[in-house]
């Protein structure tokens, strides 16, 4: 536990200091600021609810959190810094874990920002809180799949930008080809896309219920990354 923590805290330092790291941050919040405006979620005489923002946000997060992730460990391959780290005394699982926690944490304080809108609903209007925080939750654990693949397409390459590719492109293909064959299939193949449509899951939180199966696809789906990105990690010491 103690080697994980020290992980995450190099990889929280070094986001923190890293100029892509405030790039990313503004560049989300800026997009979803607009979002803001252009639905009037806060405007006078509209419904106090964030419900638009939730909604378009899984489409942003397939760009942002790619561009997080990029550098946890194609960083380490291209500095050449994950030789020390491999024949330190720290397990394959515990560099990934320490890794991924970084980029989770970096992430939720990312999300935080937005918060900033439901208390400006809460002050000026009534927004129903309690759906709000479900959708929130719902981010969180969206956030934890999309970081989880970020860090997996991270540990392919030593390059950043073609880190940052290999986590954006099949991310915004899934989350928009799942929603297109859930709306124009039919039978099987509509049921089978409709388990691991992330819209559909995230839906489910956007309205205020949290289920035991979108709870359980969103943390599958980051625990089989880790270990995919932890084999992938372990074969460097047999190179």
């Amino acid at each position: 536990m103690r080697n994980t923590i020290a992980i995450m805290e190099r990889e929280l330092f070094s986001l923190f200091f890293s100029p892509i790291g405030y790039i990313v941050v503004a560049g989300f919040l800026l997009i979803t600021g607009v979002i803001v405006l252009v639905t009037g979620s806060i405007a006078p005489g509209k419904p106090a609810t964030l419900r638009s923002v939730f909604d378009f946000t899984p489409y942003v997060l397939t760009i942002i959190i790619p561009a997080i992730s990029m550098r946890t460990i194609s960083e380490e391959y291209r500095s050449g810094t994950i030789e020390t780290l491999t024949t330190a005394p720290v397990t394959d699982t515990q560099f990934v874990i320490g890794k991924y926690l970084a980029a989770m944490i970096f992430y939720t304080i990312m999300l935080a920002g937005t918060l900033v809108y439901l208390v400006l609903m809460m002050i000026y209007g009534n927004p129903d809180v309690g759906a709000s925080l479900a959708s929130y939750l719902g981010l969180l654990l969206l956030g934890a799949s999309f970081t989880a693949f970020g860090v997996f397409t991270s540990s392919l390459t030593k390059n950043q930008i073609v880190a940052w590719m290999l986590g954006m492109v099949p991310l915004m293909l899934f989350v928009w080809f799942a929603a297109f064959i859930v709306q124009h299939a039919q039978g099987g193949l509509r049921t089978a896309f409709q388990k691991i449509n992330v819209l559909r899951h995230l839906d489910q939180f956007n309205r205020g219920l949290i289920t035991t199966e979108s709870v359980v696809f969103f943390l599958a789906t980051a625990v089989f990354f880790l270990f995919l990105t932890t084999k992938v990690v372990e074969s460097r010491r047999w190179r």
